[in-house]
């Protein structure tokens, strides 16, 4: 085999396999999600104080005072303090100061603001848990509030083993309407299933939530020290972190956490682009800890699959560009020579929509546009996502950005060149050099990115373009 077709059969099996083994891999455990059964606990909630902290950092004025009432709605049911961290500026300092005054009548409620808010949002969140006193500690986002059954169940369960560090509920979106967030909405119901419901039906280790999870106080406090400063993705981390010491996390479905979903393509690029990085980073720094860990060898290796799951679009990628570049200088469409493998890919992807679909609840219509419009979406992330992967395998260190809400989102517009309109450009051109030599299946393959990337720039025209 000579260099090219051996560069060639390279490109092809980055772009197809792994894509192929990570589909087939999330229509298993979606299939496995049936499983789930809801652990229950021996003893029962009573009265132990859980203090919610809420870290906030140009956060609209709204939001904070609409999670203090939904917290406000908890009190006959669960004992709380809520300590409010923020990073704001001195000028924001009045506006705190005036909520926490509003809602002492009816919470027990301080404010803390940081002169130096330094370590990202985990700087902020250790600042909560050290000044926190209550026994149970729980992470709210300001656009987020949940189910008290959380706290009840959360803090039985917790007080029932010894070596379960936190609980975690499941995850579900509270602003559903628009195309991004319906869209978001019902990809979330599958991954879900296969993140949380599955992987405790399997006995695969659960990673706990940036919000959403609640943890026993003294474990953070006195075995971890808190979270990690020097990492952007705090929950992935402390997940790893709180594996490697022995602890576990639980998973309860039938309390929900409601969250708010990006309604603008830039908002959500934001966000992936810093989970991406996040995720990435999390594998590099912690790879040690996973292989040290008490986990089984199918937990160290699924630890580690989950947490490499945005290097799929890497390989993706490098395989793309590897397979162009090898057909042009050699003369042969390599996707066409090693058709069984997109033809395994596009069985995968079938087999991943059709699981999909049937394990989703709700009007078929509906499930099946946002499934179609969540792939496009998707495939135009694989920009930013690519750019958050990179950075982290450069060791490049990223500034903790936070997802816009409300106002800021409306108003946020990115800056510079947009990736996607590169990204377009590059496959426009490759169309142009492989149509006249009719290379059919990797024209198809290129029609079928590109037909993403096209739909997210017509939906969304002005963030793709930077133009606010």
């Amino acid at each position: 085999m000579d260099a090219l077709t051996l560069t060639g059969l390279i490109g092809v099996a980055l772009l197809f396999l792994p894509s192929t083994v990570f589909l087939l891999t999330y229509s298993i455990l979606g299939f496995q999600s049936k499983r789930y059964r809801e652990k229950r606990s021996l003893g029962q909630y009573s009265g132990e104080v859980v203090s919610i902290i809420i870290p906030v950092r140009r956060e609209p004025v709204e939001y904070i005072e609409r999670a203090l009432a939904k917290l406000a709605e908890l009190r006959n049911l669960v004992n709380i303090e809520v300590i409010i961290v923020s990073d704001d500026p001195p000028e924001f300092l009045g506006e705190l100061r005036r909520l926490a005054d509003k809602w002492r009548g009816v919470l027990k409620v301080n404010y803390i603001w940081r002169m130096e808010p330094r370590g990202f949002r985990a700087g902020a969140l250790n600042t909560g848990l050290f000044a926190s006193t209550g026994d149970y500690v729980y992470v709210m986002d300001v656009d987020s509030f949940f189910d008290p059954c959380l706290i009840t169940k959360g803090v039985s369960l917790l007080k029932s083993e010894e070596r379960l560090a936190a609980v975690v509920g499941r995850w579900s979106v509270w602003n559903t309407g628009s195309r991004l967030s319906d869209a978001i909405g019902v990809n979330m119901d599958y991954v879900v299933n296969v993140l949380f419901k599955a992987r405790s039906a399997l006995g695969l280790s659960v990673f706990p939530l940036g919000t959403g999870t609640i943890y026993k106080a003294s474990i953070l406090r006195d075995v971890l020290k808190g979270w990690d400063e020097n990492r952007i993705q705090d929950d992935m981390d402390l997940g790893v972190r709180l594996h490697h010491k022995g602890f576990s996390v639980e998973y309860l479905d039938s309390c929900r956490v409601y969250v708010e979903a990006p309604t603008r393509y830039n908002s959500l690029k934001l966000q992936q682009e810093r989970w991406a990085y996040g995720a990435t980073d999390v594998v590099l720094s912690r790879l040690g800890l996973i292989l040290e860990s008490p986990l089984s060898l199918a937990g160290k290796l699924e630890s580690i699959f989950f947490l490499s799951q945005y290097i799929t679009i890497l390989l993706m990628w490098i395989g793309f560009a590897l397979t162009v570049v090898a057909s042009l200088l050699a003369g042969v469409d390599f996707a066409s020579r090693y058709l069984y493998m997109p033809l395994a890919w596009l069985l995968a992807e079938a087999v991943f929509s059709l699981v999909e679909l049937k394990m989703l609840k709700g009007d078929y219509k509906f499930k099946t546009v946002n499934q179609g419009r969540i792939a496009a979406v998707t495939t135009a992330l694989s920009t930013p996502v690519l750019k958050g992967v990179v950075k982290a395998l450069l060791r490049v260190r990223q500034e903790y950005k936070r997802t816009p809400k409300g106002f800021f989102e409306k108003s946020f517009i990115g800056r510079g060149l947009s990736g996607e309109i590169v990204h377009t450009t590059l496959l426009v051109a490759t169309l142009a050099l492989i149509l006249p030599r009719r290379y059919t299946a990797l024209a198809l393959v290129t029609c079928m990115y590109l037909a993403g990337l096209v739909y997210t720039l017509i939906r969304w025209p002005k963030d793709i373009l930077q133009l606010g």
